[in-house]
């Protein structure tokens, strides 16, 4: 029996992206400054999950306010104590479909969204509905994996050899190409894509294998049967041995791409 897609992101919530192995982070700060947020500029985060965007962008454009949604009641909780804690206000968080968004059209200056479009059933669709709530000028940005690190593919592999045959996640997803995402656009928009490769540096196996279940690979390995984890991890292990530094770390580079569109008329 699968996991319905809420209740995965559910469980992961509250250990999401703690590992200490940057990689959200570094990808949600360098969308908003590829956006060129200002002061002022009303935001909206779409898949906000713990508030990797939306808290950021809120002390940029403050004294404008930061919507994101997400469609995991926990982790917009962790997104609320997490704006709390740093004495960050101008932040609304909305339990909702962040592919159909239930906001006023015509009344943000950017909307953004940080890997989140792979996880979209609909994201043409997605993408017009941000479109829609554009003002005039405004910038819809978003980020994706362009380029999987290939050496790392056998040690996913390795692990998702013991998934069940329904599991609906995968740990190592497909790729696409700049065409291809930019197709997805509504039509009239001003579009550009810039691809950098991020590298995500892990301490050891045991590191790596910490942060890989506080982040995306938890949804499917959270579905792995208990009495074959171990076996699970002993083998991709036993792939990683290959990748390992002298000290024992591990790096592993993916290329991302931020494409970020403007609407037609004066920029916001």
């Amino acid at each position: 029996m699968t996991q319905r897609p809420e209740v995965a992101w559910s469980a992961l919530a509250p250990k999401w992206d703690t590992s200490g192995a940057p990689w959200n982070q570094p990808v949600a700060h360098r969308l908003i400054e590829l956006a060129r947020l200002k002061p002022g500029m009303v935001t909206a985060d779409m898949g906000c999950g713990a508030g990797a965007v939306t808290i950021p962008a809120a002390r940029i454009v403050d004294p404008a306010s930061v919507t994101g949604i997400d469609t995991s009641a926990a982790m917009i909780t962790r997104a609320r104590q997490r704006a709390e804690a740093d004495g960050i206000s101008n932040v609304m968080f909305l339990c909702g479909d962040a592919a159909e968004p239930e906001l006023e059209p015509g009344t943000y200056d950017a909307v953004l969204s940080s890997m989140v479009m792979v996880y979209l059933r609909h994201r043409a669709l997605a993408l017009s509905a941000w479109r829609e709530l554009l003002r005039p000028g405004g910038v819809l940005a978003f980020s994706w994996v362009m380029a999987e690190d290939k050496k790392w593919k056998p040690a996913y592999g390795a692990v998702d050899a013991f998934l069940p045959p329904q599991n609906q996640w995968a740990s190592y997803r497909p790729n696409w190409a700049v065409p291809e995402v930019e197709a997805m656009l509504p039509p009239g928009m001003e579009i550009s894509t810039i691809a950098e490769a991020v590298t995500t540096r892990f301490d050891s196996m045991e590191h790596w294998w910490a942060s890989s279940l506080t982040q995306a690979p938890a949804l499917a390995w959270s579905q792995l049967p208990a009495s074959d984890r171990d076996d699970a991890k002993r083998n991709a292990f036993a792939v990683l041995e290959g990748l390992q530094a002298n000290d024992g770390s591990l790096e592993r580079t993916r290329t991302v791409c931020y494409t970020i569109a403007h609407a037609a008329g004066g920029r916001a």
